[in-house]
């Protein structure tokens, strides 16, 4: 409890030391007491579990906890085993990964440009229908079947002409789905049960069925100014191939662990998996149903979900066979939780979560951090009615407060931070962002 205690009164603290069980132990309970994370995570290296735990409550209204044994949904994290359900069946000689949309679905338009691989690695431009205000109105909560729900958005405008763009799609997964059933014969479900799930040894991962009786599942939540509420109601017709999928941390390790040894699919299959072939507007990377890049020097081979209440994210360095799992039954980031733990695992420096607290410092400090800022996605400091925001074109302002002289928070409760070092003439000469701890140089243009 004391040291609870301290973490929220210490403003900054950073580990750069050795890897250990207790300074992942420090930083997962600092997510769990100042963050307030529920749920699980996992880092497995070369086949010894190095760190496994779980925080907060599965059920709040029964006050059940979390346990390592709990059901998660994983959203997106559902695509990896939709494009693996793919390459097995390229492997089966059903599929080809040149084939045309319109083989299987001959009405839709366009169907002849738009290929099994574009849908694969978000090229297809068909737009996202999680993005749609009808899906979002009616059928996030309708059950529906995929040839019916199709039409929520398969009369959209493209986003672009196949193949000349990356946007992530859930749409494209979705078809996927639909053409996993027509090449197989069998349902979505069938198949991945049949050719994955249980060839894998994953007993504990499946289709979120919403009426049936399912063992340790957990409940989502959200929270408003530190309040919970559970998460609204969505039915899984809508996710379907693209993000229905529950399962346990063990279970996702298991998974990453069949899958990189080739036990699953081939190793061809796998290459063709873990290739990044074109990037989207965020320069992430995409593979078949995966994004492949580098924390650092370190090749990551990773994906992230998110669906009302839940969030997930599973990252695997290949050159040091490091599994690292994260799932949250409250929508906690659980990708810079993921990024963090591998930062201590590499011996990076990382902050461990702090409450913040405002300091009132004089309008004429204020003024010592206006202007535009040159950082992976630039923005713009602003001063409104005496207070500080973030400014991007598009997009809402973000309050900003000031912790100390030369660093702000942001007041939307995201653990982010900007830091100053400024000269005696009150300049900025250099500027650092800080997203749950993890410290980027970013510059004042």
């Amino acid at each position: 409890m004391i040291k609870l205690l301290l973490l929220s009164l210490i403003p900054f603290i950073a580990f750069a030391q050795s890897k250990s069980t207790a300074s992942i132990e420090t930083y997962m309970s600092a997510h769990a007491s100042v963050r307030q994370f529920s749920g699980s995570a996992l880092v497995v290296e070369q086949g010894k579990v190095i760190y496994e735990k779980s925080f907060g409550e599965a059920d709040k209204e029964w006050q059940i906890k979390n346990t390592n044994q709990t059901k998660y949904r994983i959203g997106s994290n559902t695509k990896q085993f939709t494009a693996a359900c793919i390459l097995k069946l390229h492997e089966q000689g059903k599929i080809k990964l040149d084939d045309k949309l319109s083989k299987y679905l001959p009405s839709y338009p366009k169907g002849d440009s738009v290929t099994v691989h574009m849908l694969l690695t978000h090229t297809s431009g068909i737009t996202d229908y999680t993005n749609l205000d009808a899906f979002w109105n009616t059928y996030a909560y309708v059950p529906i079947q995929p040839d019916s729900f199709i039409s929520v958005f398969k009369n959209k405008p493209y986003d672009f002409s196949p193949g000349t763009q990356c946007s992530y799609s859930n749409s494209g997964y979705y078809l996927l789905g639909i053409i996993i059933e027509k090449a197989s014969g069998e349902s979505y479900s069938d198949y991945l049960n049949k050719y994955i799930l249980n060839p894998a040894g994953l007993k504990d991962t499946g289709f979120d069925q919403l009426d049936a009786i399912l063992d340790y599942r957990a409940r989502g939540y959200y929270s408003v100014k530190d309040k919970y509420y559970n998460a609204p109601y969505i039915t899984m017709e809508g996710p379907w191939s693209a993000g229905a999928l529950y399962s346990t941390s063990k279970d996702l390790y298991n998974w990453s662990k069949v899958l990189y040894t080739n036990k699953i699919l081939t190793a061809e299959s796998v290459k063709k998996m873990t290739t990044p072939y074109t990037r989207n507007a965020d320069n992430e990377p995409f593979g078949y149903g995966l994004i492949i890049d580098s924390l650092k020097s370190h090749r990551r081979i990773w994906h992230n979900g998110g669906i009302p209440g839940f969030s997930s994210y599973i990252a695997y360095y290949p050159a040091d066979d490091t599994h690292v799992i994260v799932l949250s039954n409250n929508s906690s980031n659980t990708s810079n939780i993921g990024t963090g733990l591998a930062y201590l695992l590499y011996n990076y420096p990382i902050e461990i979560p702090y409450i913040h607290k405002e300091v009132k410092i004089s309008p004429s400090e204020l003024e010592k951090f206006v202007g535009k800022y040159d950082a992976p996605t630039p923005f713009e400091i602003i001063i409104k009615d005496n207070k500080l925001y973030r400014h991007r074109p598009t997009g809402k302002d973000i309050e900003l407060k000031a912790e100390s002289n030369n660093r702000l928070f942001y007041a939307d409760d995201s653990d982010r931070q900007l830091e100053f070092i400024v000269d005696s003439n009150k300049k900025v000469t250099k500027a650092f962002l800080i997203v749950s701890g993890i410290k980027t140089e970013i510059r004042k243009i």
